[in-house]
């Protein structure tokens, strides 16, 4: 039962991950697209997608309660099976969508500020033609 609970969290992970990364598409080539040149906006922009789907399958997998279940002794394993009722799943798949989102957040304010210190790195070099346009 609960490699099942690992798999059906790591689908639920997925599936949100692939989701946001699929929504905000079009937001993140936009802004990026706003800050820098577009050879260099599309390389960050397939970056940050892939990072989002990674980060958000790796946050939000509840491999913990499986952990738990593999180094349990052999004699409990049936009681931690009857434990598994069907509230128990939805409060996992609940925690795993939760986490994967929480996840993406703290990846996107990370990015996020990553950008702004690129950027006023790239205005105060002589590397101007990383911008998306000549600034004054």
């Amino acid at each position: 039962m609960f490699v099942t609970l690992f798999f059906v969290t790591f689908l639920v992970a997925a599936l949100v991950s692939g989701v946001v990364a699929w929504i905000s598409k079009d937001p993140i080539d936009s802004v990026l697209g706003r800050y820098f040149a577009p050879h260099i906006s599309a390389a960050m922009s397939k970056y940050l997608r892939f990072a989002v789907v990674v980060v958000g399958i790796a946050m939000g997998t509840r491999a913990q309660a499986l952990e738990d279940y593999i180094s349990a002794p052999s004699w409990s394993k049936s009681a931690m099976n009857t434990a598994l009722t069907p509230e128990v799943w939805a409060v996992e798949i609940y925690r795993t969508a939760i986490a994967s989102v929480v996840g993406i957040l703290w990846l996107t304010l990370l990015f996020a500020f990553l950008v702004a210190v690129g950027s006023f790195f790239i205005r105060k070099s002589n590397l101007k033609q990383l911008l998306s346009s000549p600034e004054e």
